[in-house]
C-alpha cells in the first residue's frame, strides 16, 4: 500500500483534534502536492458532507473520478461515497452533471442501486425518454415515484397499443419484471416482444438488457431446482405454514446488489457493545444462527465480513432460501448454510451457537415468546442474540392498510395488491394510507404484500420489548439507532442519558412516532 504523505498525514491530525477548518484546508493542500492519492480526496470529501457542504464534497469526488481514469477499484472506491451524497438529493430542474454521476454510480454493479432510486426519478421527471440515464434507472433500479410510475404505465400502454419495439423497451420489460408487474393491467393485451411487459417473456430481442431480462428469467428456473433440493429439519405448522405460504408465492426481498464486503472480525464488534459482559461472550471462532434469514441479505453480509464465521441461516420459505443460496453461490460465500424449518423446532437442528439474529421475524409469529425462547435455548452461555420488531406508533400506517383491506375485501393476490395500489395512489397527501407511498416496499408485489397484506404481525411498544427481554432470560446490551434517532434522543434527554435506558427510547418515540418506521433493533446477552 501507498505510503500516506506527510501533508494528508498533518491534516488527518487536525481533524482528529477536532480542528475541522484547518484540517479541510490541510487536505485540500495535501492534494494539490499530491494530486494521485486517493485517499486525500476520500478524506476531503468526507469532511466537507460532515461539515454539511454538500456541493464541495461532490465536486472532490467528481474531480476524484477524473483522476482515476483505467484504475476500476479506484473508481469504485470513489463511486460509494458518492452514492451516499446523491441518495437524499431531491432535484427540481434537470440537472446533466448530476446525472452523469447517478449514472456512474448506477453503471457500478457493485453498488446498491435502490438508494439511488428516489433520487433518479427526481431528476428524470425533468427529462424526455431519450436521456441515456433511462435505461439504466429502468434496468439497475425499482422505481419508486408515484409520478414517475405514471409515465411508465403510459409508456407501456403506447407500446402494446402500437406493438413497436423502441430501444427503451427491454429497459422497460426488465423493470416490468422487477416489480412482479404491479402496474394495473393494460386495456389491450401486448404482442411480440412487447408481451414481456406484462409477464415474464419466453422470448427475447438481441442487446444487452434482453440478455440481462433472459438471465434473470433463468435465475428463477434455477433456484426451483435449488428449492426442491434443499435439507429440511421441520415441516412449519399451524400460522407458521400460513406465513410460510407467502413467502413461497412471493419471496421477499429479491435484492439485486450483494451487501457490500466489509471485512472485519465480527467479536470486537460484540465487544463494543455498550451493555455486553466482555468476559462472558464466547471465544471466537463464533458460530451464528440466523433465524429465519428470508432472501438471505443478512446471512451473506456476516458471512462475508468474517470468514472465520460458521453461518447457520434457517427459513420457513424454500423459495426465499432458494433465491438466498443461488446469490451466496454466485458470490463464493462457503461459511453458510441453509436450511428449511420452522424457528419453533430449532432443537431438531441439535446444535448451539454462540451468536443469533432475528431480524423482522418474531413479530410475524402466533408466539414470539415462544419463538424467542426458541432461539435462546440454541445459544451459549454468555451468547449474544439480535433482534428487530415492528413499531407499534410507526406501523399505524399499515394497520389503517389493514383496515381498509378487510372493508374492501381485497385478496393477499396479485389482483387483489394492484387493486390496492391504485386505490392508495389516488388519495390526497393527508389521508393516513398515503404514508405507504413512502415506502420502498410499496413499489413490488412481493414488497407490498409483506407491506400491508400480511398473514400475520404483532407491533410492539418499548415497554413490550423490555418484557419479552426479560422474559427470555437476556439483558440489553446495545441499541441500534439511526443519527436522527440517536439526535432526537440526547436533544430530549440530554448528552449523558442512558441508550439502553428503553423507558427514555419510549418518551422520544412519543414525540416522533414515525421514528422506527423500518424496526426498533437491539442486542441482548444470555447470561452465563
Amino acid at each position: 500500500m501507498r505510503a500516506a504523505p506527510e501533508p494528508f498525514l498533518h491534516a488527518q491530525q487536525l481533524a482528529r483534534a477536532g480542528r475541522l477548518g484547518e484540517a479541510r484546508a490541510a487536505y485540500a493542500h495535501s492534494l494539490e502536492t499530491h494530486p494521485d492519492f486517493l485517499p486525500g480526496y476520500l478524506a476531503l470529501a468526507g469532511l466537507a458532507a460532515h461539515q454539511g457542504d454538500t456541493a464541495a464534497a461532490l465536486a472532490v469526488l467528481r474531480a476524484a473520478l477524473a483522476r482515476a481514469q483505467g484504475n476500476a477499484a479506484a473508481r469504485h472506491a470513489i463511486r460509494r461515497p458518492l452514492a451516499e451524497l446523491l441518495a437524499p438529493l431531491r432535484p427540481t430542474s434537470w440537472d446533466a452533471r448530476l446525472a452523469a454521476d447517478i449514472g456512474a454510480c448506477l453503471a457500478d454493479d457493485q453498488l446498491d442501486p435502490q438508494p439511488l432510486a428516489r433520487v433518479a426519478a427526481a431528476l428524470l421527471l425533468h427529462a424526455d425518454d431519450r436521456e441515456p440515464l433511462w435505461p439504466l434507472f429502468l434496468t439497475r433500479c425499482i422505481n419508486t415515484d408515484p409520478a414517475i410510475e405514471t409515465r411508465l404505465v403510459a409508456l407501456r400502454d403506447a407500446l402494446t397499443a402500437t406493438g413497436d419495439t423502441p430501444p427503451l423497451l427491454p429497459a422497460l420489460a426488465l423493470q416490468a419484471f422487477a416489480s412482479q408487474y404491479v402496474w394495473p393491467a393494460p386495456d389491450q393485451p401486448p404482442t411480440g416482444l412487447a408481451e414481456a411487459l406484462v409477464q415474464p417473456p419466453t422470448r427475447f430481442g438481441e442487446g444487452p438488457a434482453w440478455q440481462l431480462l433472459a438471465q434473470r428469467v433463468r435465475e428463477a428456473t434455477v433456484e426451483r431446482e435449488l428449492a426442491a433440493a434443499l435439507p429440511g429439519f421441520a415441516a412449519p405448522q399451524g400460522l407458521s405454514a400460513q406465513v410460510q405460504r407467502q413467502y413461497e408465492a412471493h419471496p421477499y426481498p429479491r435484492w439485486q446488489a450483494p451487501p457490500a464486503s466489509r471485512r472485519t472480525d465480527f467479536r470486537p464488534l460484540l465487544e463494543a457493545l455498550p451493555g455486553v459482559d466482555r468476559a462472558g461472550l464466547p471465544p471466537a471462532p463464533l458460530s451464528v444462527l440466523i433465524a429465519g434469514c428470508g432472501t438471505g441479505y443478512e446471512a451473506i453480509d456476516l458471512a462475508r465480513m468474517d470468514p472465520s464465521l460458521s453461518v447457520t441461516a434457517i427459513d420457513l420459505s424454500r423459495a426465499s432460501l432458494a433465491f438466498a443460496q443461488r446469490k451466496a453461490q454466485e458470490l463464493g460465500v462457503t461459511n453458510l448454510r441453509f436450511f428449511h424449518g420452522d424457528i419453533l423446532a430449532l432443537d431438531r437442528l441439535d446444535e448451539t451457537f454462540d451468536v443469533a439474529t432475528s431480524t423482522g421475524v418474531l413479530h410475524h409469529m402466533a408466539n414470539p415468546h415462544a419463538g424467542l425462547a426458541s432461539i435462546v435455548r440454541t445459544l451459549r452461555p454468555g451468547g449474544i442474540v439480535r433482534l428487530a420488531l415492528y413499531s407499534r406508533r410507526a406501523r399505524a400506517p399499515v394497520r389503517a392498510a389493514h383496515a381498509r383491506i378487510a372493508e374492501r375485501g381485497w385478496q393477499a393476490d396479485d389482483a387483489g395488491i394492484r387493486a390496492f395500489r391504485a386505490h392508495v395512489l389516488t388519495l390526497p397527501e393527508d389521508d393516513p394510507l398515503a404514508l405507504l407511498r413512502q415506502s420502498d416496499d410499496f413499489y413490488s408485489i412481493s414488497g407490498c404484500r409483506d407491506l400491508a397484506f400480511h398473514v400475520h404481525e404483532h407491533h410492539y411498544t418499548f415497554p413490550e420489548i423490555a418484557a419479552l427481554v426479560a422474559g427470555a432470560g437476556l439483558r440489553l446490551v446495545g441499541f441500534d439507532a439511526s443519527p436522527e434517532a440517536l439526535a432526537r434522543f440526547h436533544e430530549a434527554h440530554g448528552p449523558g442519558a442512558d441508550p439502553l435506558d428503553l423507558s427514555l427510547w419510549d418518551e422520544v418515540e412519543a414525540h416522533h412516532p414515525y421514528l422506527f418506521a423500518g424496526m426498533i433493533q437491539f442486542w441482548c446477552q444470555l447470561a452465563m
